[in-house]
């Protein structure tokens, strides 16, 4: 049975290393640890991650075809030829396509863009956009983020006369389009490349190839911003992408506008900022109406031809949250709480959901339930989804199962999008969830929240937890690191925000103290009033206020461990038949420590039942006795507990097994004593 929580280094480590690692790059013991959990042990690769440089970068010319493409690139610019830069329209596509056309009109070029239309056209290259494009006299198409899977596109463009360069960081099909060039990492029959680039990342490095002596801060920003907007992982080339970029933010009149629209104004630019304030409002551009305005933005040469693109892009990104919430609404109202329990996937279609959008959602849903979320809209007569899925499941390599039953779909293994007809919508919905459900365990829809190491509070200071920034810039496949602190109390809980949906609380531990915020964490506050002691996943943040420097956590998780110790005896009673008295046993505990531990149970049917549906799914053939004493939430401990005196699972002591009973018979939760004795104990609060 998978824990709730889990360490991402759990074998310890050799002292004499962290001490060399220490003093040879004058770190502290938590930074060290941190460089050897992300496989840095030698030096050169130390160096080279804790202070990247521009000459560290890649040779661009080591992409496949580059040399092929910067060649006829050379040869359109000679001869006036005009260019066209046909990209596409989210944050990754806008900023490639600014990157290229930058370099391309930087070195004498005639060139012009096309980005198509999310709502009118859709992604990819369209043979009607091609004609329009050939009947502007363009002699040479190159693609910026899309066109890898263009076949019968690229020979339309053939016979238009338009020659054809494609960069992409999607993934190939069986076969290349017939290009001059197909400047991708990806190629068919290999293994996608751990790390890739995004769309402007292969951009930059075009513009690198084409201008190796030419200025390149200006798009390396740009490349920067739309690595973390593309979610790719911020390993190896992408992160040191993101560590430069981000220093040349300021030299982009149009980011500085957008900065400044978002309230940014002089502070810091880090890569969360780049994820939470640029890149939606690049992205709402498509989203909501055309995404050429973005693309101006970034072209724009100062902050005064910038302000009013970024005043406009602001006010989309207004239009797409109120979309984005009605979605939402939408979908609580026809989808009661718990009806995804049972599920493997959300899969949802909504005729008039602002296909703009959907994707945010589905993302939203993602990270709400941990299943992939597959969410649908009506467009042209036929629905168009945006899709997107957890860790250990390739979204692109199981729809491909079901391409016969699409017009189109593309994408990569955590995002993809599909267009089918209406009417094969309910087939493929229920026909994809039992795909998931026959070659995925249920632990693979079961979260776990990481963390990188047990610390003190002691041990996080303001120079230990400044020291930790070096790590970044933090993202996809660079997370910040996140810490467990043990036997931790928390006094002074209040809530916080809108409606109170966030906690202000002060960690104790060990004699230190410091604050913390739980964002999201509000309705636990009654919780976090009761019991004493707790296990949290947190990651340490700097905070300066009127000229003082201190220490504070943000939570991400929180487990109260006293009570798990009460419901691990109960369920020891029920695997074991050892004498316990669930009452006394109580009774006892809430004397000792000062709280009931049934205070903070969600004791609501539809709350067991989406436990007995994940306890069942992680017990089915069996799972050892000890797995279920090694769980770490009060609530899925005490669910056991009530399932089991029920009847609902059955223990063999022979085996030390637990495993669900086929067909048990019918029984109602007032019939476990364990749980009459929590909703008297609550009553009484």
């Amino acid at each position: 049975m998978r824990p709730l929580c889990a360490c991402t280094h759990p074998d310890g480590y050799d002292a004499a290393q962290l001490a060399r690692i220490a003093a040879a790059h004058g770190v502290p013991p938590l930074l060290a640890r941190a460089l050897v959990r992300r496989g840095l042990t030698d030096d050169a690769a130390i160096d080279a991650f804790l202070h990247p440089t521009p000459d560290g970068l890649p040779d661009p010319l080591a992409l496949p075809d580059m040399a092929a493409a910067v060649a006829r690139l050379r040869a359109a610019i000679g001869s006036g030829e005009r260019i066209c830069v046909y990209g596409d329209y989210d944050a990754d596509g806008v900023c490639a396509t600014a990157i290229l056309i930058d370099c391309l009109r930087a070195a004498g070029a005639d060139a012009i863009y096309y980005l198509p239309s999310r709502h009118g056209e859709g992604y990819g290259l369209h043979e009607a956009a091609l004609r329009d494009i050939a009947g502007k006299g363009v002699r040479l198409v190159v693609t910026v983020d899309t066109g890898i899977n263009a076949l019968e596109q690229a020979r339309a463009c053939r016979a238009l006369g338009m020659d054809l360069i494609v960069t992409d960081h999607h993934l190939p099909g069986a076969a290349l389009p017939d290009a001059c060039a197909v400047v991708a990492q990806a190629r068919p029959g290999l293994p996608a490349p751990e790390a890739g680039l995004c769309g402007a990342g292969v951009a930059f490095q075009l513009s690198r190839a084409l201008d190796p002596e030419g200025p390149y801060q200006k798009r390396l920003a740009l490349a920067a911003v739309a690595t973390v907007a593309d979610v790719v992982p911020l390993r190896g080339s992408n992160r040191a992408i993101v560590a430069l970029g981000l220093r040349e933010l300021d030299r982009v009149a149009g980011l500085r506008a957008l900065l400044d629209c978002a309230g940014q104004g002089d502070r810091p630019v880090s890569g969360e900022t780049a994820a939470f304030l640029l890149a939606p409002r690049l992205n709402a551009a498509g989203r909501m109406g055309g995404a050429d305005r973005a693309v101006e933005l970034l072209l724009a040469g100062t902050e005064a031809e910038a302000a009013p693109l970024a005043a406009w892009l602001d006010g989309q990104n207004a239009a797409r949250r109120a979309q984005e919430q009605r979605i939402l609404d939408d979908i609580a109202a026809r989808c009661p709480e718990g009806a995804f329990a049972d599920r493997r996937a959300i899969v949802l279609c909504g005729e008039d959901w602002h296909l703009g959008v959907i994707g945010i959602v589905a993302a939203r849903l993602v990270e709400r339930y941990h299943r992939p979320a597959l969410l649908f809209g009506l467009h042209n007569g036929l629905i168009t989804g945006s899709c997107r899925s957890i860790p250990g499941i390739d979204l692109h390599a199981c729809l491909s199962a079901f391409s016969g039953r699409f017009e189109r779909f593309g994408g990569h293994a955590l995002a993809a999008g599909v267009t089918m007809r209406p009417e094969a919508f309910d087939a493929f919905a229920a026909d994809f969830d039992a795909y998931l459900r026959e070659h995925f365990d249920a632990e693979t829809f079961e979260p776990v929240a990481w963390y990188e190491e047990d610390v003190s509070l002691s041990e996080l200071t303001v120079d230990a937890v400044d020291a930790l920034q070096a790590l970044g810039p933090f993202g996809e496949g660079n997370p910040e690191p996140v810490f467990r602190l043990t036997r931790a109390e928390a006094s002074g809980v209040r809530q916080i925000g809108r409606e109170g949906a966030h906690l202000s609380l002060t960690v104790e531990q060990g004699g230190g103290a410091l604050r913390a915020v739980g964002f999201g964490f509000g309705a636990r506050a009654a919780e976090f009033g009761g019991a004493r002691r707790w296990t949290l996943l947190c990651t340490p943040q700097r905070s300066d206020f009127r000229g003082q420097s201190r220490v504070e956590l943000r939570l991400s998780a929180a487990f109260p461990a006293d009570a798990a110790k009460v419901f691990r005896a109960f369920l020891a009673k029920a695997l074991y038949n050892t004498d316990v008295d669930c009452d006394k046993l109580c009774e006892v505990f809430a004397v000792t420590h000062g709280f009931s531990p049934f205070a903070a149970l969600s004791l609501a049917p539809d709350a067991l039942r989406r436990r007995y549906v994940r306890l069942r799914g992680l017990t089915e053939g069996g799972a050892a006795a000890d797995s279920l004493l090694a769980l770490d939430a009060a609530d899925d401990l005490f669910a056991c507990c009530v399932f089991l005196e029920l009847g609902f699972f059955a223990p063999d002591a022979a085996r030390a097994l637990v495993a669900p009973v086929q067909r048990p018979a019918q029984r109602t939760l007032e019939e476990s004593a364990l749980y009459r004795s929590a909703v008297r104990a609550q009553q009484k609060q």
